[in-house]
């Protein structure tokens, strides 16, 4: 149930998140190195940002609903300032380093989408 409903929910929304980030920013998209070998071997070390968008969506979707501890690491540059989105299976993703303007805009982004950041 998890994964068709809560799980497809929030991995739609990660998406939207994700697209926005590629959008905005120079991003480097990769997958977990040791935990992604066995599941998409040919991407490994491999920047997603090279494939075709629907082809990114398919894999980020599929990793982000799985019940495998597997994730997206998302590396992205404002200006000079570089910034991390790590999108984990589950119901789980992390930012770090955000600058100011781009935490504004995740957040903006967030919020339209019945999410919101919190700070640890």
């Amino acid at each position: 149930m998890r994964s068709h409903t809560i799980g497809e929910a929030y991995a739609d929304k990660m998406l939207l998140l994700l697209l926005m980030l590629v959008s905005q920013y120079e991003t480097h998209i990769f997958l977990d190195h040791d935990l992604a070998k066995e599941t998409y071997p040919d991407l490994l070390d491999r920047d997603l940002t090279e494939l075709p968008v629907a082809d990114l969506l398919e894999i980020s979707k599929k990793l982000i609903v799985t019940d495998y501890y597997l994730g997206v690491n998302v590396l992205f540059r404002d200006k000079k300032h570089y910034s991390l989105l790590r999108i984990e299976s589950g119901i789980d993703a992390d930012l770090y380093k955000l600058s100011k303007k781009s935490k504004k805009l995740v957040n903006k982004l967030l919020k339209r989408n019945g999410l919101f950041l919190v700070k640890y």
